[in-house]
């Protein structure tokens, strides 16, 4: 698990491990050819894996681009282009070993020039690199040793280090590729994965074909994978009825009703759901105003969601960490639906009938989503206005500043850092709610450099417990999901991070 690996490498060992990548999820011998029809709802903004923020846009470039460390279903830590590493200095330094022979489909070499190209363009401010404030505030210097060895030395300890390069900071894109292209490079996606990019017509479809040059030896099985923008997923079940699409995931139980009635549709439950929550603009009247938050966060029926959105199969939370994790927390304050008290609250507040516009994202489960929340409150005296947007412009625009009060969902990372600190640290990447708190701050910057998990867990369990208090984000539950594969569909194993992982994808009429 996480911190049995945590402690190999922080102990300085050398990890090379395991777990074959062609090994995922085969229920028999894997079947050649073939192309895949994913049905999704796209919200794909560049496929530059250097400037992506979109959450959708990860299935695709983890297509046609390689991490320097990939993740098994367990969370747990395995090789990925970097085939072994080990930490020095007493843990301000990690040596990364890659693999030999590998190349970019442009044909240029991966090799240790890269990986500081690709880590100093994403720490270089003029880059504009989505994941530089995670990346700058850890890494001081990146350093060629050889051909194939990189090392990175840290400001200062940094355990997280290598989870972090399991998610887009360590996708690793052609430096010939940048020069080549400029600013349309995420027009022109040049990784060392099983796929490479063939075409995308924004809004329609986008297609990759199988890398014959791919490093891992016996991999891609498929021909091409094609991703189809659908309108909602029960229009892309009615497709997949008929054969049109192979592939849909991230369905709630109420879209698994019609894929459940085709004996050519089999439906596979994820392990854990993603977080849904309620985002707001903590400096931005009246969100600014801790009273408002707790009545929301009171006045707000949070088993009735479940019922209607998940059918009664998610789980409520009052925080943001599913159950089962080291860092998850205990004695977190309690939400539970009180619609008096909701109402007093805003009473007592001088809020009856604060006019709220919140965002109404156009994919099926978000704008569910928003109109039982609209209910909700509406119910304890707020003036709740949905605000439609599309589902491809609702994250910039909160980011932005646009949206102060949206629905929001995530998915856990493999260290808690990763979510954490992105989301609640002053200076975290993904703080589009300007939550800042020193206590909450310091907290944070302990436990991320540290290597002692006792630690770390009672620090975690202090920044939850005052975060759930502060209400920057009113939490909701954890969504029950489902994908839906058509039966000749083979080579799906459910992630942690609910990110199929479609390189290993086969067909078979059998």
């Amino acid at each position: 698990m996480i911190m049995k690996n945590f402690l190999r490498i922080t102990g300085g060992a050398m990890l090379s491990c395991g777990v074959a990548l062609s090994a995922m999820a085969q229920e028999s011998e894997p079947v050649y050819g073939g192309t895949l029809d994913v049905g999704f709802i796209s919200d794909v903004r560049t496929l530059n894996p250097l400037q992506s923020t979109q959450w959708t846009e990860r299935q695709i470039l983890f297509l046609m681009f390689d991490r320097l460390v990939d993740l098994n279903p367990d969370f747990s830590l395995r090789p990925g282009l970097a085939k072994s590493w080990e930490f020095e200095d007493d843990g301000k330094r990690v040596v990364l070993h890659l693999e030999e022979g590998v190349s970019f489909h442009d044909g240029t070499p991966f090799n240790a020039e890269a990986v500081k190209w690709n880590l100093d363009t994403r720490l270089d401010p003029d880059a504009g690199s989505s994941q530089r404030k995670q990346l700058e505030a850890v890494i001081e210097s990146v350093e060629v040793v050889d051909e194939h060895t990189v090392a990175i030395n840290m400001i200062e300890p940094y355990p997280p280090l290598l989870a972090l390069f399991t998610d887009r900071a360590g996708l690793m894109a052609s430096p010939a590729a940048a020069e080549t292209y400029g600013e349309d490079v995420g027009m022109h996606p040049v990784g060392t994965g099983p796929f490479k990019f063939e075409e995308w017509t924004r809004g329609s479809e986008l297609s990759v074909v199988r890398n014959e040059e791919f490093w891992q030896e016996g991999m891609p099985y498929l021909d091409r994978v094609e991703f189809n923008n659908i309108a909602s997923n029960v229009i892309g079940i009615q497709r997949m009825t008929i054969g049109e699409i192979d592939y849909i995931g991230h369905l709630t139980p109420l879209d698994t009703k019609l894929a459940d009635a085709s004996p050519d549709i089999k439906l596979v439950q994820s392990d854990g759901g993603q977080w849904y929550s309620l985002q707001m603009n903590y400096g931005q009247e009246p969100y600014n105003n801790h009273e408002l938050r707790k009545a929301i966060a009171y006045g707000i029926d949070r088993d009735r969601i479940n019922e209607i959105l998940w059918e009664g199969q998610g789980t409520v939370s009052n925080g943001f960490t599913p159950e089962g994790l080291w860092w998850t927390p205990s004695g977190l304050p309690d939400y539970s639906y009180d619609p008096d008290r909701a109402r007093q609250i805003l009473k007592d507040a001088g809020l009856e009938g604060t006019t709220l516009s919140l965002a109404s994202p156009s994919g099926d489960a978000l704008r569910r989503f928003s109109e039982l929340v609209k209910e909700s409150l509406d119910q304890i005296g707020l003036n709740v206005q949905l605000a439609p947007v599309p589902q491809s412009e609702y994250y910039a625009k909160t980011v932005s500043g646009e949206i102060n009060f949206t629905p929001m969902r995530w998915t856990q990372r493999a260290d808690p850092d990763g979510l954490i600190q992105y989301l609640f640290s002053s200076e975290g990447t993904a703080n589009s709610t300007g939550y800042s708190n020193e206590q909450v701050d310091a907290w944070i910057d302990e436990a991320r450099t540290t290597s002692d998990q006792a630690v770390r867990e009672d620090l975690y369990q202090k920044v939850q417990v005052q975060i759930v208090e502060d209400l920057p984000y009113i939490p909701v539950g954890f969504a029950t999901e489902f994908s839906a594969l058509r039966t000749e569909v083979h080579g799906y194993t459910p992630m942690p991070d609910l990110i199929p992982r479609f390189r290993y994808f086969w067909l078979s009429e059998e």
